[in-house]
């Protein structure tokens, strides 16, 4: 009888442990997606729309909470419009997921850090006293700025992505004011990307 005990304690106790490891379909195929699928590009179609800049971005997926990329910015302003002009920014940085159940993960809520090179033209107004008119100056300058921001992703099972984000950064200053001006100690950072992961 104790011989009998002893091997249902063993098969009990070795049926439960394969249980245990045994996949599901579900889970076996959303780790094959997370094993094969670690790399996204996408587009800012708000900065494209609303005529700002092309602004592509790539995303290499660390694992199932983070993520490392850059975007790159090209500003297409019109001059006109806009007294202070992003020209160009490439801008790395890190993301933490949280709050990510799916197991393929890298999606949902997300903070991240980021450190933006970038350069800008900035018009101000001389006047001159003498002759009574002023006069608009347009100078370019380079600045780096460190910050964060936070944003929410959406992918689905074919890899789809939709991403949206806004951030804040502090500019290192860089840059040399000009004269009876000031240049932004802030600098943004935001979009809707449409894009792909593969």
């Amino acid at each position: 009888m104790k011989k009998l005990l002893f091997v249902a304690a063993i098969l009990a106790a070795g049926t439960a442990f394969a249980q245990d490891t045994d996949q599901t379909d579900s889970e076996r195929r959303l780790e094959e997606f997370n094993n094969q699928k670690r790399h996204e590009v996408s587009l800012d179609v708000v900065a494209g729309i609303a005529g700002l800049g092309i602004n592509p971005r790539y995303e290499y997926v660390l694992g199932r909470y983070s993520g490392v990329g850059a975007d790159l910015n090209i500003g297409i302003a019109d001059e006109d419009d806009l007294d202070y002009r992003e020209t160009f920014s490439l801008t790395p940085y890190y993301r933490q997921y949280f709050f990510s159940k799916e197991d393929y993960g890298a999606k949902g809520f997300y903070a991240e850090g980021f450190l933006k090179f970038y350069t800008f033209e900035d018009d101000y107004y001389n006047f001159d006293s003498n002759q009574g008119f002023s006069t608009t100056t347009s100078e370019s300058y380079f600045e780096t700025a460190i910050g964060a921001g936070i944003g929410w992703k959406w992918v689905s099972n074919s890899g789809f992505l939709i991403d949206i984000n806004l951030g804040i950064g502090r500019n290192l200053g860089l840059a040399d004011e000009p004269e009876d001006d000031y240049l932004p100690e802030v600098t943004g950072r935001g979009g809707v990307n449409f894009g792909w992961r593969f």
